[in-house]
């Protein structure tokens, strides 16, 4: 599949999207390569990067950078002290990370909670009502996006929730959103701004609706799902 654009500054002849045969960092690269390629259709502002320590976000701000592309690029990290006490094991964030973000103008959301044990309003069409789901039934929603296109796409979605939830991302814009299984990145996509409370909810038009799929892995890692 090639990209068909009729402007002339922007038509060029590249691949529009990379499914791998495996999932994890060493699909970064190919990543942020597809995501430069669409972000020349110049449709886009905001971009959202899962960087837990930084190294990735870091990673696409450079190289945004270099090719002299101007975006809103937001890295979620999660809340720290949270992955202190939970992941101990785990890389964090350093000072020396968020500096270097801070001075490549990356906004960094470190203090919100990951929506995964919300409830979930959800429209059940065939009865005709609206459900309240707890936190513990909520989760098939992630199963479910985990089942379509692995761990990585998942958390893809889930961080633009988070950065709508902040205020750094506005309700029904497009954005490009990069995330990845364990570290790096091997998925991306692009998709319509939404609350997490209204993604499956009551009102059609601000339920989560991803656009594009840019980059993905063929094969699904389970992290934290057994």
């Amino acid at each position: 599949m090639e990209w068909k654009v009729k402007n002339v500054r922007d038509r060029y002849e590249k691949r529009s999207a990379y499914f791998f045969d495996t999932w994890g960092e060493e699909n970064t690269n190919a990543v942020i390569d597809i995501i430069l390629k669409r972000l020349k259709l110049g449709d886009i502002r905001s971009i959202v990067v899962a960087s837990c320590t930084g190294k990735t976000a870091i990673k696409v701000a450079e190289t945004l950078q270099k090719s002299k592309i101007k975006a809103n690029l937001i890295c979620v990290t999660g809340p720290q002290e949270y992955w202190r006490r939970t992941y101990p094991q785990n890389p964090l964030l350093g000072e020396p990370q968020r500096n270097k973000l801070e001075n490549l103008g990356v906004k960094i959301i470190d203090d919100v909670m990951e929506p995964l044990q919300e409830s979930l309003l959800f429209r059940n069409w065939w009865v005709k009502k609206s459900i309240k789901m707890r936190g513990e039934y909520a989760d098939l929603f992630w199963m479910t996006l985990i089942c379509v296109g692995g761990h990585g796409f998942r958390t893809a979605i889930e961080v633009v929730f988070t950065a709508v939830e902040v205020g750094l991302v506005k309700e029904g814009e497009k954005v490009l959103s990069i995330a990845g299984t364990g570290t790096g990145a091997d998925s991306a996509i692009v998709m319509k701004a939404s609350k997490f409370k209204d993604a499956v909810g009551i009102d059609p038009e601000k339920r989560l609706k991803v656009y594009e799929v840019l980059a993905m892995p063929k094969e699904t890692k389970w992290v934290g799902y057994g």
